[in-house]
């Protein structure tokens, strides 16, 4: 297969955060893109509380000033109540003040991305699921999707936890954390001006995260660090007389790592390559910049500026490298609680 007759340079499946900004990365270097997103973004999804760095990242992309119409609140910190003792706990200044951290809509923030994607001239397949991949193609990689068949140089898995290349290619996502189960909800109401600073107060049992998404929304996520399960119904104390917005849902959300995140013809982003708990309030930031460092990398190898080996190498190195600091960072925190089985 030759590199003129590949339907395009890269196949990026996934379209949230990571894979979104892995398209916009690759089709800014004039490379042709692909990406395959199976679902409709719709509804509320978790992860509106955005880290202020995402901020720079989002210039990168040309989206800071659009980004603003998806923001329904903005703080500068988090208070804390974490083995008995309570603090403010702010992110931080620069030069031109304090930083502060946005509350999103998860669903138009997505949809704001693959936006840009197409603009950037991605060609945006979705609904459409990705299946079964064929390495070992001459010069490209052939993914089968619900579109049909389709060849590029490089695939880049940005399925979130659905891990879809990990499970295809055998590649093992090894546990790094004691078993962490999570619950999440929304509620609509008043809440007499609580939570417009997130909250996060934990104990040996786990911890609760309540922040205000919009004035008149609220989501909460309830995390077990004993291995027991939230009940379906339970709500936050103070967010019990207001109005249930869809049923509360579960996940597990203990951390994980990816054996081999990259290989000279894949690149492995987002929560598909690592996974931590929601502790980290760094979830969209991680996937944007893995997905850009991604797609950094594969238009260096596809120009000819580096092997593709090496560049797995680099990504897998930095992909590691980070996720071990963050790990390193949230394991203090459950020490703190008297929770067991952290590093």
């Amino acid at each position: 297969m030759a590199p003129g007759q590949l339907d395009t340079d890269v196949i990026i499946a996934g379209g949230g955060p990571a894979g979104a900004a892995a398209a916009i990365a690759c089709a800014q270097r004039g490379l042709r893109v692909r990406l395959f997103e199976r679902a409709v973004f719709s509804g509320h999804r978790p992860g509106e509380t955005l880290h202020p760095g995402v901020e720079p990242l989002l210039g990168q992309l040309g989206l800071a000033d659009r980004f603003q119409a998806t923001v329904g609140a903005r703080h500068s910190g988090i208070l804390l109540s974490w083995a008995g003792r309570k603090q403010f706990q702010p992110y931080g200044t620069g030069p031109d003040g304090a930083w502060r951290g946005f509350q999103v809509s998860r669903a138009a923030f997505d949809q704001l991305l693959l936006d840009c994607a197409r603009e950037q001239g991605v060609e945006v397949c979705q609904p459409c699921a990705v299946d079964r991949v064929q390495l070992g193609q001459e010069n490209g990689v052939r993914v089968l999707t619900g579109a049909g068949p389709f060849s590029a140089r490089i695939v880049v898995d940005a399925t979130g936890r659905a891990g879809w290349l990990s499970r295809r290619l055998g590649v093992a996502r090894s546990a790094r954390s004691p078993r962490l189960t999570a619950r999440y909800g929304y509620v609509a109401g008043s809440c007499s001006g609580r939570y417009e600073t997130p909250e996060l107060v934990g104990d040996s049992k786990g911890w609760v995260w309540t922040a205000m998404v919009r004035p008149g929304l609220y989501h909460w996520t309830r995390v077990g660090a004993d291995g027991s399960r939230a009940d379906p119904s339970w709500v936050p104390v103070d967010l019990r007389g207001l109005t249930p917005v869809g049923p509360s849902k579960g996940a597990d959300v203990t951390w994980r790592m990816a054996t081999r995140p990259a290989h000279p013809a894949w690149f492995i982003v987002g929560d598909a390559a690592c996974l931590l708990d929601p502790l980290s309030s760094k979830g969209v930031l991680r996937a944007m910049m893995s997905g850009i460092a991604a797609g950094h990398l594969v238009a260096n190898v596809l120009n000819d500026h580096i092997t593709a080996g090496a560049a797995a190498s680099l990504y897998q190195h930095w992909l590691s490298e980070w996720f071990a600091q963050e790990a390193l960072r949230l394991a203090t925190f459950y020490r703190q609680l008297g929770v067991a089985g952290f590093p």
